[in-house]
C-alpha cells in the first residue's frame, strides 16, 4: 500500500477511525454479529487511491453499431472509457439473529438495501483541467474562490432481493463516463447496509490519505460525536461548505452496460 493511501473503516456510532488495507480480492469485516438482528456482514469494497481498482471500461460492441449513432471516431473511442465501477463484497451467515438478539437459521432474505456514498474532487476532473488550461493562457485566475464548485457528493440507495446464506455475494454501481469528466476522481466511497431498516455491522469506507476539504482532512469529517447517529453522508454538508450533493447520478451495475458481464455473480435488484 503506498504511504499516501490509507483505508478507513468508520463505525455508525463511533467517534474513532480504524486505518486498514483492503482490496476487492480478500478482507475480513469483522462485522459485529453478537447485535441484535444481524444476519450478514461486509467482506471488502472496491479500493480508491494509489492501488485502486475502481476504473473501468465497459464491454465492447461492434464498431459499425457504434458508428451508426452517427459519433466520430474519437467519440465512440473515448465513450467505452473512463467508467467508475464501485463494488461491495457481502455474505450471509447461515444463522442470523433476530431483532432480539436470538439466534435464528436463515434460509433466505427477501430485502436487503445498500446505500452507496461517493465523494469526488471537482478539481481533478477533465472540465477543470480545461478550466485551468485557458485560465493559464488568459493569465487569469481559475475561480476555485467559489467553494461549491470543489466538491461533489453521490449516494444511492438499491434495494436487493432473494439473498441466500453460504455463498458470497456482489453488487456494484457505476458513474458513467460524462459525469466523470465532470466530478473528476473520487476521495471517499463508503457502503452501508440495512435489512428490515437493521444496519448489518459497520460501515464500510475507503478514503485517499491526506487528502482534504475546506481545509479539515477527510478522517475529521466522516465521523462524528459519539451521539451521532447518522452516516457521515447525511451530515458531512453542514460539517463542509464546499459539498454539493447531487442525485441521480450513481446508477446499480445492472442499469449499464455492465449487465452484458457476469450478472449471474450479482444480486438481483428489486423493481420498483
Amino acid at each position: 500500500m503506498k504511504s499516501w493511501m490509507m483505508v478507513l473503516l468508520v463505525a455508525l456510532c463511533a467517534s474513532s477511525v480504524m486505518a486498514q488495507s483492503r482490496n476487492r480480492k480478500g478482507g475480513n469485516a469483522g462485522g459485529g454479529k453478537s447485535e441484535p438482528g444481524q444476519m450478514l456482514e461486509i467482506k471488502e469494497i472496491t479500493t480508491l487511491g494509489g492501488d485502486s481498482d475502481y476504473l473501468a471500461v465497459a464491454p465492447t460492441t461492434e464498431e459499425k453499431w457504434k458508428m451508426k449513432i452517427n459519433h466520430s471516431g474519437s467519440y465512440v473511442k473515448e465513450g467505452v472509457k473512463g467508467w467508475h465501477y464501485f463494488e461491495v463484497a457481502y455474505k450471509v451467515d447461515p444463522i442470523g439473529t433476530d431483532a432480539a438478539g436470538k439466534k435464528m437459521p436463515i434460509l433466505v432474505i427477501p430485502e436487503v438495501e445498500i446505500t452507496y456514498a461517493v465523494l469526488y474532487d471537482m478539481t481533478q476532473s477533465k472540465l477543470a483541467g480545461m478550466v485551468k488550461k485557458n485560465a493559464d493562457k488568459a493569465g487569469g485566475a481559475i475561480g476555485w474562490e467559489s467553494p461549491k464548485q470543489l466538491n461533489v457528493l453521490l449516494t444511492e440507495t438499491v434495494t436487493y432481493t432473494s439473498i441466500t446464506p453460504n455463498r458470497e455475494h456482489y453488487a456494484a454501481v457505476v458513474v458513467p463516463p460524462s459525469s466523470v469528466a465532470v466530478y473528476g476522481k473520487p476521495m471517499v466511497f463508503s457502503v452501508q447496509i440495512k435489512v428490515d431498516g437493521i444496519q448489518q455491522g459497520e460501515i464500510f469506507t475507503q478514503a485517499v490519505g491526506g487528502a482534504k476539504i475546506d481545509g479539515k482532512e477527510i478522517a475529521s469529517l466522516l465521523v462524528g460525536p459519539k451521539k451521532e447517529k447518522v452516516a457521515w453522508w447525511e451530515s458531512i454538508q453542514n460539517k463542509a461548505p464546499s459539498v454539493t450533493k447531487v442525485e441521480g447520478i450513481l446508477r446499480d451495475r445492472s442499469n449499464s452496460p455492465f449487465v452484458m458481464v457476469g450478472d449471474m455473480y450479482y444480486d438481483q435488484v428489486k423493481s420498483k
